[in-house]
Order: structure tokens, then C-alpha cells, then sequence
């Protein structure tokens, strides 16, 4: 047990080492032998089910919990005992997490229950291999030897089944934050203590921007001129009522004797005029005419004459204001605030809007160190190579537009990993050969001739061709392969010859009845010849085309009689062919007889139909 408490104590501070969980289950099918390894006989397996839990700490390295429950033949009985058993083992995986195979070993202990009374522990130890059936499924294989404390309890078990990979927790990848006080560590001014972001991360309890280390006045607001103490609020533009644009400053430190509480003593704008007192001091009357001794003045005074002008009214004189021509609070130097957030108008982007200075006035709803008017997610904190929205698996793809989100993938291919078995450059899910390197004209699959054609779709893989003759070669273009081509060097339609034209077969069809006999006999009569030669003009016009001239009779007499006489005939056709120029090698005649009528015998226009000499031309 004290093995089982360390084995999950380690799990769980790698995981939390790593940020990232990694969890799988299994089930499996067990055949497990008592007999082999305790000389009973042989191998006799009986049958279990085991579940499960592996937590990998490593890529690599993995803790499994893996629970049996089973049937087996103990000690060479014939009978049946129920076994139940929990193990914890360790696991190295080979590979990496993307590999199609990974082979694995493990080792670790476990205790056996027999019929939940007898126990006793054993030392598992195997191997086994997961083949990645989908993106977080396995088939696994696994063999096993267990070896027991006890005698006769050493078995074997084999066990099949399925390993699902659980998918991680979503975790936020953004900049790292120590104190969690919404500011990132690389933008805190103190990293390791809350704040807030208007005092740059750093403590400030009166929430007045100046930080706790730098506040003379912590409990109290006050404006950073004066160290974090209060002052009294500034007489706006509308109260301030000079009777002339020249004004008196006897003090001559800046501010206009009208609203300088100390009008005979150098000041500070921040203490509208008055010197800055010291712990041991108290500040001197206003009618003094001397000026207190300060150790560090907050503001040095640099006398200017009496009688300089104030242009915006705002109470700064033009030379001390650094926006003369438009009235500002005196402790911002003069310049406005419209949105009162402690950043001047012309430096502020969100001049509007409430801000903070880390972001030049600009608000940061979320607090996660981008700009309101930079986030795409400025009310969800997020990380910045996703614009500010949120993104767990830190691949730069938006969780919303990340279809997986757990996983670093691109976000060209919507946030998911690419896969690419056959390393073809073509991601697996494009890819009709994932397996084998192809080429991306044929969608990944090979293309061994290169001519745009997969392999497997290519009736001539190693010779190049169109695609038209699938494939392969095809001299004159006809789309049929030059290998089944009857005429491949001349285009056509017939098994790749030119096609007989219409009136030129119409022609053929008419000679059957027009060539003429004399009755009973083979005969040829005289209008005959003139047929006879027009076929063999047609002959010599289409040269790769054979003749094959079959006679026919009806069936008035003997049928042998017929088929002797219809042989004959056709033999008249085939000698007169022959002598004009006609090769005897592209002809053959045959008889048939009575016996392929193409009318009824039964009329004399029946007969007279089938009494015929046929031409039929084909490619040789």
C-alpha cells in the first residue's frame, strides 16, 4: 500500500509540474494460465476482464491502476476460483505521444484475492503495444508474467482490448502572474505582492495610484505630487475670476497670488504654493517672509517675474503650464484629464475613458495585461498570442476558433495538429494514401511514372500516359492505350482504328441481297460484279480491317445440301475479292446454310431474304 500512496504521489506532482493532465483508461479481455508455469499440464487459459486508470507523467512514463476480475484453475484443479486482483505499476512508452505504435513495458505489485478469502502478492511484469486507432483511442496488446509470493500462484495473462486517452483539462497558457493580482509579472512592479494596476501592480490600500511604499499618506487619497497626501481640490476654470492677464505672483514660484495659499513663501504646485513640511516642522504663517528649511523640496521653485500671464485662466502661469492654452488641474501641470484617470488627454489613447497608465489611459476590462481596444476578448482574461482571448493549449488559435483545444495544432488547419504518416507533406486527412508518399497532384498517392496518375489508378504505372487511356501510353491520342490499340498510330473509335463510315456500312448490308446466283448453283450472275467491286474498293479503303464473308440459304432441300451450296457461294465471293487485289490474309468465307434465317421460311419473300451472301468487316 505504501508503494501504491508513493506511485500516485509522484503522478500527481509531475501533473502538476507539467500543468497539462494526461489521463487515459483501458478494458481488456484476459486469458490467464495458472497451469504452464506451475507444471500442470500446459497451457490452459481461463478468461477475465481487466479496467484500467494510466496517468503518464511524462510523456513516456506512466502510473497504472489496473484492477482484474476473473476466473482461474488453481493448483491443477478442474475447478473454477474467482480471482480479483489490484495492481500498481509503473510504464515506459517508447515513441512519442503522435506515434501510430508504441510499444511499452511495465513492472509493479499487487495483491490477488482467491474466492475474497485466501490472498497473496504478486510482482507483475510485461510488455505490450497500443496501435492508434483513432486521435485518442488505441488498440492495445498486452503479455504478462506475475510472479507470487506464494507457491504455486505464478501465471501468465494475455490480455486485448481498447486504451481511450482522456482529454486534459483546460488550463490557461497566458503570462505568468505570481501574486494573481491580474498584472502580468513581466508589467509588476512587485511581482510577488497583490496589487493594483494603477499603482503598477504594486500595494496601494488607498487606491490612489501611489504605491504603499512610496505613500506618505497610505490610508489617505492624494495625487502622486504630493507623495500620496491629500490637497485641497483646485479652483476650476470657472471660479478662477482674474481681473487682468497679467497676474501677481509676489513668491514668484508660479502660481498666481489668487490662489496661492502661501503668496509670500516659494511653494510647490502640488501644495498650491506652499513648501513642503518636514516631520519637525510646521508650516510658517502666510505673512512669513521666510522660506521654511526643507531638507529635499518635492518641486525646486524657480522665481519668474510678477505680473506673468495665465492664458488658460487655470490658476498655472503660461510658463510653468505645460498646456498653456487649455486649463488643467494644477497638480497634472496644467493639462487636462477629461476622464479624470490620472493620465493627461494628449498622452491618454482612451482620453474618454477611465484607464490605466500601464496602458496609455487605455481600460483593461479583464485584467490580463491588453488593451481593451488590442483584446478580441476584453471581458475574458486571455494571453496575447491569441489577441487576449483565451487559448489552453497556447498554439495561438483562439479557444472559440480552435476545434481542438487542447492540443496544439495551426491555425491553418483550425487549431488541430497535423498529421502526416507517410511524411509526404500532404496532412493525413487530405491525404487518399496516408501511408505511402505521394505526390499532392495525386492526393498523396504514389505516382511512379509522374504523369499526374495515381499508381493505383494507372493500367500502365511505370510508362507515362494520359490520363484519357488511363495512363498509359497513346501515340496517336485517341484515348485508347497504344497497348490495346488496334490501330495505334491512326486516331479512331474501334477498338482505336477509324470507324467504317455509315454509307459505307449501309453499303455492306445492301450487297447481302443485291449479289446474285444462278438457281441451285454458286454461280455468280452478272450484276453481281459490279457489288463485288465496291467491296473491294471499301477493302482497300479501311486496310486494317479484315473481311468475313458468310453464305446463307432457305431451307428447300437437303440441309447438308444447303450448308455445301451456301459454302460454295461464299467461296465465288472470296476468289473474285481475291482477283481484284484483295489479300487473301484479311479474308475468310464460311457456309451456313439454312441454319441463321433472317425471315420465315414459310413465304417465298422469307426465302428470298434468306438466300444471301453477308460482308461483315472487322478489325483484325
Amino acid at each position: 500500500m505504501a508503494t501504491v500512496l508513493c506511485l500516485l504521489q509522484a503522478s500527481i506532482t509531475f501533473a502538476q509540474t507539467d500543468g497539462v493532465s494526461m489521463n487515459g483508461i483501458s478494458a481488456k479481455v484476459l486469458f490467464i494460465d495458472y497451469n504452464q508455469l506451475n507444471d500442470f499440464g500446459g497451457f490452459k487459459p481461463t478468461n477475465g476482464l481487466e479496467l484500467a486508470y494510466l496517468r503518464n507523467v511524462t510523456q513516456n512514463i506512466g502510473i497504472g491502476i489496473p484492477l482484474k476480475v476473473g476466473l482461474a484453475t488453481l493448483g491443477g484443479s478442474d475447478e473454477k476460483t474467482v480471482i480479483v486482483s489490484l495492481d500498481a505499476t509503473a510504464q515506459y512508452q517508447f515513441g512519442n505521444s503522435e506515434s501510430i505504435l508504441r510499444p511499452y513495458i511495465f513492472g509493479g505489485i499487487g495483491m490477488v484475492f482467491e474466492q475474497f478469502e485466501e490472498n497473496n502478492a504478486q510482482l507483475p511484469a510485461g510488455l505490450g503495444l497500443n496501435v492508434r486507432a483513432g486521435q485518442s483511442s488505441f488498440f492495445t496488446l498486452q503479455g504478462e508474467y506475475r510472479y507470487s509470493f506464494d507457491e504455486l500462484r505464478d501465471n501468465l495473462q494475455i490480455g486485448i482490448g481498447w486504451h481511450f486517452k482522456l482529454n486534459p483539462q483546460p488550463r490557461m497558457d497566458g503570462p505568468l502572474d505570481t501574486d494573481a493580482d491580474g498584472l502580468p509579472d513581466a508589467q509588476d512592479y512587485c511581482p510577488n505582492e497583490p496589487g493594483t494596476a494603477l499603482a503598477g501592480g504594486c500595494p496601494d490600500t488607498d487606491d490612489d495610484g501611489v504605491p504603499n511604499g512610496e505613500d506618505d499618506c497610505p490610508t489617505v487619497k492624494g495625487p502622486a505630487e504630493t507623495r500620496g497626501c491629500p490637497t485641497a481640490a483646485p479652483p476650476t476654470p470657472a471660479t478662477v475670476q482674474p481681473t487682468n492677464p497679467a497676474v501677481a505672483d509676489r513668491d514668484g514660484d508660479g502660481i498666481n497670488d489668487n490662489l496661492d495659499k502661501c503668496p509670500d513663501v516659494p511653494g510647490t504646485i502640488a501644495l498650491k504654493g506652499c513648501p513642503p513640511s518636514t516631520p519637525a516642522q510646521t508650516q510658517q504663517p502666510a505673512n512669513t517672509t521666510t522660506t521654511p528649511t526643507t531638507s529635499q523640496p518635492t518641486q525646486p521653485v524657480q522665481p519668474v517675474a510678477s505680473g506673468v500671464l495665465d492664458t488658460d485662466n487655470d490658476g498655472l502661469v503660461d510658463n510653468r503650464d505645460q498646456c498653456p492654452e487649455v486649463a488643467g488641474p494644477i497638480q497634472l501641470l496644467g493639462c487636462p484629464d477629461t476622464d479624470n484617470d490620472g493620465v493627461i488627454d494628449k498622452e491618454d489613447r482612451c482620453p474618454t475613458t477611465a484607464g490605466v497608465a500601464l496602458h496609455a489611459g487605455c481600460p483593461d476590462t479583464d485584467k490580463d495585461g491588453i488593451a481593451d481596444d488590442n483584446d478580441n476578448c476584453p471581458n475574458t482574461a486571455g494571453v496575447a498570442s491569441a489577441n487576449g482571448c483565451p487559448d489552453a493549449d497556447g498554439d495561438g488559435t483562439p479557444d472559440s476558433r480552435d476545434n481542438c483545444p487542447n492540443e496544439k495544432g495551426l491555425s491553418s488547419n483550425s487549431g488541430c495538429p497535423v498529421y502526416d504518416a507517410d511524411n509526404d507533406g500532404l496532412p493525413d486527412k487530405d491525404d487518399a494514401c496516408p501511408n505511402q508518399a505521394g505526390p499532392s497532384a495525386t492526393k498523396g498517392c504514389p505516382d511512379t511514372d509522374g504523369d499526374g496518375i495515381a499508381d493505383r489508378n494507372d493500367l500502365c504505372p511505370t510508362e507515362a500516359g494520359p490520363s484519357g487511356a488511363s495512363g498509359c501510353p497513346d501515340q496517336d491520342g485517341d484515348n485508347v492505350p497504344d497497348q490495346t490499340d488496334k490501330c495505334p498510330d491512326i486516331k479512331g473509335t474501334n477498338q482505336g482504328c477509324p470507324d467504317i463510315e455509315r454509307a459505307d456500312k449501309e453499303f455492306l448490308l445492301s450487297a447481302a441481297k443485291n449479289v446474285q446466283f444462278e438457281t441451285g448453283k454458286a454461280t455468280l450472275k452478272a450484276q453481281s460484279y459490279a457489288v463485288l467491286e465496291k467491296v473491294a474498293e471499301i477493302m482497300a479503303k479501311y486496310p486494317r480491317y479484315d473481311l468475313n464473308i458468310d453464305g446463307h440459304t432457305d431451307d428447300t432441300g437437303d440441309a447438308g445440301a444447303n450448308r455445301s451450296l451456301s459454302e460454295e457461294r461464299a467461296s465465288s465471293c472470296y476468289q473474285y475479292l481475291l482477283a481484284r487485289g484483295v489479300d487473301a490474309a484479311r479474308m475468310n468465307y464460311k457456309g451456313y446454310g439454312e441454319s441463321k434465317p433472317v425471315a420465315s421460311n414459310s413465304t417465298s419473300e422469307g426465302k428470298e431474304k434468306n438466300r444471301r451472301v453477308e460482308f461483315n468487316m472487322y478489325v483484325r
